[in-house]
């Protein structure tokens, strides 16, 4: 039977935050237990110490010209085999928009993400990234992303589309190729219709002064911004905005990972990660080392 799509945001709160929204800033939260954990972590040299500061993602959105839009909040279990101590950042989640000017306690709408097996080749479903857009009740589906076969060779690529198994109808495309993240510029993930013209695009900004580096240093806490047309369809705006955060846990989680490690006496840095076919490999700078200055 053939799909047709539900009018589940085009008649609701939603409708009229994003009608005529044309551009949104999304500023994840700094955590301090996660910031303690991680420098714990790296003095020690024992980096699944850090996992256990992993706490749950709180992000505040933005209109460009400083308006509140919603908060987001991440619902996920600390434990378990899919959860943040274990599996981060690939681990179950779901994520509650809120819209504050509507009701600081009701859902608008619900993005779902299953536990994945990251940073490895995108080649079936256990290891293709994917995301669920649904309403604010959480049980009618708006929109679906999905990593395609292969993750987009060498740039990483999302498909958008209503349901999973329906053609997409448009494409999330990285600038990027052979590599993504890193502090030093910003990334750039196009959005393109299925006729390859640009309808919007999603930048994960570089931080803009020192406090900005060490907070992203000392955490996960990053900047996006997200445009798209303004007479883009709403269910269409919400899935698009629910990808930005797919693209967060993905790429950016462990960005700029920094390790000063007191023991060994050594210092090193992640500069971006390597990325082929859904496979990523940090690329890291180091120096010192006990044994740094022994000849052979």
């Amino acid at each position: 039977m053939e799909y047709i799509a539900m009018d589940t945001l085009r008649d609701g709160p939603v409708a009229d935050l994003l009608h005529d929204t044309e551009k949104l800033i999304v500023k994840q939260k700094f955590e301090a237990v996660e910031a303690m954990a991680n420098a714990a972590a790296n003095a020690v040299n024992l980096d699944a110490l850090g996992n256990l500061g992993e706490v749950a993602n709180k992000y505040d959105v933005y209109t460009d010209n400083g308006g509140d839009k919603f908060r987001v909040v991440e619902q996920s279990d600390y434990c378990g085999l899919t959860g943040r101590c274990c599996c981060n950042p690939n681990h179950k989640l779901k994520l509650h928009v809120y819209a504050p000017e509507v009701s600081p306690k009701d859902e608008v709408m619900v993005f779902d993400r299953p536990c994945k097996c990251g940073q490895c080749c995108a080649c079936c479903g256990c290891c293709q990234q994917e995301m669920i857009v649904n309403n604010g009740t959480g049980r009618d589906q708006v929109g679906y992303i999905k990593q395609p076969f292969l993750g987009g060779g060498f740039s990483p690529k999302l498909q958008v589309m209503e349901r999973d198994g329906d053609d997409p109808y448009c494409t999330i495309e990285s600038d990027a190729t052979c590599c993504i993240a890193g502090m030093c510029c910003d990334h750039t993930f196009r959005i393109k219709d299925h006729d390859g013209n640009e309808i919007g695009k999603i930048v994960k900004q570089k931080p803009s002064s020192f406090q900005e580096v060490a907070t992203e240093l000392a955490s996960d806490s990053d900047v996006f911004a997200i445009e798209f047309n303004k007479d883009l369809d709403v269910n269409k705006k919400a899935t698009l905005f629910g990808a930005l955060y797919l693209i967060d846990y993905m790429f950016f989680e462990n960005e700029g990972e920094a390790n000063v490690d007191v023991v060994n006496q050594k210092v090193s840095y992640k500069l971006c990660d390597l990325y082929c076919c859904g496979c990523t490999c940090p690329c890291k700078i180091s120096c010192g080392g006990k044994d740094s200055g022994d000849s052979n």
